[in-house]
């Protein structure tokens, strides 16, 4: 009866998009190559479904981010009307209100995540680099840096949700307040008691 079992079920399908495109790749090596040209649109498919589930996953469970989609078609990041003059945006819509590193560095990670999401799309550019090995390297690299920004983010939310439960917790613990507000506490000096 765990109450994230849905979430944990989600989880497991956006781990399980990965292995897809793996073992079709590894079995593209092992025939001939006019029948591995034939799976290449499949293994295609397979990468974008991976990158696209992963991508969402990212914004909306790792970072927090677009919580209420509606909100954001809602707003279209265009001001109406019949909304207030003055600077207004979407990214509390799109980003989430408490944003650590500001708004343009959460949009500069986010964008950048989602363009080395799609990294896999240099196996088609192979031919750009100097070896095999030298591109496995530099792909690697950007996987780790992807990874390394990506923490950025979850590390932050992670921070925010701990301290919305400990809040909460703490309100909990305490419901009703015992002394009023303007009463300050005054030390008593121990061995002096009063008559």
């Amino acid at each position: 009866n765990d109450p994230k079992r849905y979430q944990h079920m989600l989880n497991a399908i956006k781990y399980s998009t990965s292995i897809w495109p793996l073992c079709l790749s590894a079995y593209q090596q092992t025939i001939p190559k006019e029948q591995a040209a034939s799976l290449e649109p499949l293994l295609i498919l397979l990468l974008a479904i991976n990158a696209l589930y992963s991508l969402a996953w990212d914004i909306i469970m790792d970072w927090g981010m677009m919580q209420d989609p509606t909100a954001v078609v809602g707003q279209a990041c265009v001001p109406t009307q019949t909304q207030q003059k003055g600077p207004s945006s979407c990214h509390h819509a799109i980003l989430r209100p408490r944003l650590r590193f500001g708004v343009v560095m959460s949009t500069t990670i986010l964008m950048t995540d989602t363009v080395l999401r799609f990294g896999w799309t240099l196996r088609f550019y192979e031919a750009l680099f100097p070896s095999k090995d030298s591109f496995v390297l530099f792909t690697q690299f950007l996987e780790v840096f992807r990874r390394a920004i990506w923490n950025l983010l979850r590390v932050e939310w992670e921070h925010i949700k701990q301290n919305k439960e400990a809040k909460t917790a703490n309100e909990e613990a305490t419901p009703f307040i015992t002394a009023p507000p303007t009463m300050s506490m005054v030390p008593i000096k121990s061995g002096h008691a009063r008559a």
